[in-house]
């Protein structure tokens, strides 16, 4: 037990391992320094090194040459041929290059030491390998008949073959690289990408706060002005209140001042003249009960109504603030892929609208163009996330939301909606609404009164709603579909009766 286990522990790392395939020299090696000991050939070596004995086959002399070299400098083996069990110099070896006879011997780099390649039991040199036993096998091991049933090759085959294998794993190696440097650059895009978008979102949140500040302060102003408004009325009440006191009091002074000065008329004649004349007008003025003014206070309802109505606003103009953040957030860049697009169609050259047109324009052909139907694909997809687009169309249209995969070739089942994997909404010549899916038509009662058109993409949720916005952004929910999605999504118009002016725009929310 013991043998076996320092047979079978690594001469590098001292852990065991299930295998022993021992190099020439004889030391075993677990998969992974074989794999780091082969791995460092490029770093200045040309061949193999054992990692443990560090065995550099030093110089080997050519089998051939006569053993007094010339000028004292010795012929040096540049090949060492298992077959003939000799090691050739460049001059001896042309033989084994040209000539046919030799083609099957192998050749190997020069061995001073040809112990470790033959067989121990016959002394003949491994000639052959058997995949069942994983050993070499020399062709007195064949002739003893132990190795009959199992599946035994020549060396060379045996080098042939795993040069295939070794051939397609290093295809797969570099298909892996390739993909691999792939997802870096997609993430290194991703990076940009997200580096662009947080600029863009705290901006959008910087603009959001000033417009919530700029809501805040016309609501405290606006709170300001009801307050002292309410104040004001009161304080000019109780002027008004005031100034008909005075005068009442200014009428009341002025009888006073006339009867005293009737009182001090020395005259009877003219005292019982002047009160006979006045005393009827008098005796009202007097008995007229004098102004008393109403208690005076706030009318504590009437502010509280109007700040209610205030704050109602600010909430208004608070949650369309938010909804408009909200809607610019979730927007996803989108662009018409002009591949896709049917003959009849014109896509202006941003991308991002489409008329219908009566002639058929000049288009190369394309695997991925619609040739019935005029139809046009998004060149963006979308698996994960929410997404949030704003359109105008006009005249005879349809949107729709579709896999990637939709029929583009024919008539039958490549529509919008008239398939599995598409779900749209259509509005007619007629202005009527649609929804459609698997060939299933939904006739909606709600007219649009605008040309805008809101689809909102949950892809997770598995939900898509369309919606008409109408003023300050207010979205009416014309339809929404319920899916399991299978497959990435894109945005396709539709485009009917040229004569309508028929168009799709992309906004830009």
């Amino acid at each position: 037990m013991g043998s076996l286990e320092e047979e079978l522990t690594c001469s590098v790392c001292r852990d065991i391992f299930s295998q022993s395939l021992p190099l020439p020299c004889g030391h075993s090696f677990c998969p992974a320094c074989i794999r780091e000991a082969w791995g460092t050939l490029g770093e200045g070596k040309v061949r193999f090194v054992c990692p443990q004995c560090q065995e550099e086959h030093g110089e080997v002399l050519c089998d051939c040459c006569p053993p007094e070299a010339e000028e004292g400098q010795p012929a040096l083996a540049v090949k060492t041929c298992l077959k003939c069990e000799v090691s050739l110099c460049a001059e001896h070896l042309q033989p084994h290059l040209e000539r046919p006879a030799y083609s099957t011997h192998l050749l190997v780099d020069p061995l001073g030491d040809l112990s470790q390649r033959r067989c121990p039991t016959h002394t003949e040199i491994f000639r052959y390998y058997c995949a069942d036993e994983r050993v070499y096998v020399c062709g007195d091991c064949l002739l003893e008949g132990g190795h009959v049933q199992h599946k035994v090759k020549a060396l060379r085959q045996v080098e042939d073959d795993l040069k295939v294998i070794l051939q397609t794993l290093l295809t797969k190696a570099e298909e892996k690289l390739k993909d691999g440097e792939r997802m870096l650059k997609e993430r290194e895009n991703v990076d940009s990408t997200m580096a662009d978008s947080q600029k863009k979102d705290e901006t959008q949140v910087e603009r959001l706060g000033s417009d919530l500040q700029l809501q805040v302060t016309k609501l405290v102003v606006a709170l300001r002005e009801i307050t002292k408004k309410e104040r004001q009325q009161v304080i000019e009440r109780v002027h008004q209140d005031c100034s008909r006191v005075r005068d009442d009091m200014s009428q009341t002074l002025s009888i006073q001042h006339y009867l005293i000065s009737l009182l001090a008329e020395p005259d009877p004649f003219l005292l019982i003249w002047a009160f006979q004349s006045d005393d009827t007008k008098l005796l009202a003025d007097l008995n007229s009960p004098l102004f008393i003014p109403d208690v005076v206070s706030l009318d504590k309802k009437h502010i509280l109504e109007d700040i209610e109505s205030k704050y109602r606003e600010f909430i208004t103009s608070t949650l369309r603030c938010l909804s408009e953040l909200k809607r610019e957030l979730l927007t996803s860049p989108l662009s018409l892929d002009t591949n896709t697009a049917h003959p009849l169609l014109i896509i202006a050259d941003d991308l991002r609208s489409v008329t219908r047109v009566k002639s058929r324009q000049t288009c190369p052909a394309h695997p991925e163009r619609f040739d019935h139907w005029p139809q046009v694909l998004t060149v963006q997809t979308f698996s994960s996330g929410t997404h949030y687009w704003e359109l105008e169309a006009e005249g005879f249209w349809d949107i729709g939301v579709c896999y990637r995969s939709i029929g583009r070739k024919g008539k039958d089942g490549n529509a919008f909606g008239n398939n599995k994997v598409s779900w749209s909404l259509t509005q007619q010549h007629d202005r009527k609404l649609a929804a459609w899916h698997n060939r299933r038509k939904t006739r909606l009662t709600h007219q649009m009164t605008g040309n805008r058109v809101a689809v909102a993409l949950d892809y997770g949720a598995g939900t898509i709603s369309f919606s008409e916005v109408g003023p300050s952004s207010h979205l009416t929910n014309l339809h929404t579909f319920s899916a399991s999605f299978t497959q990435p999504v894109c945005l396709g118009f539709g485009l009917y009766k040229a004569e309508l002016n028929s168009r799709i725009s992309i906004v830009k929310v």
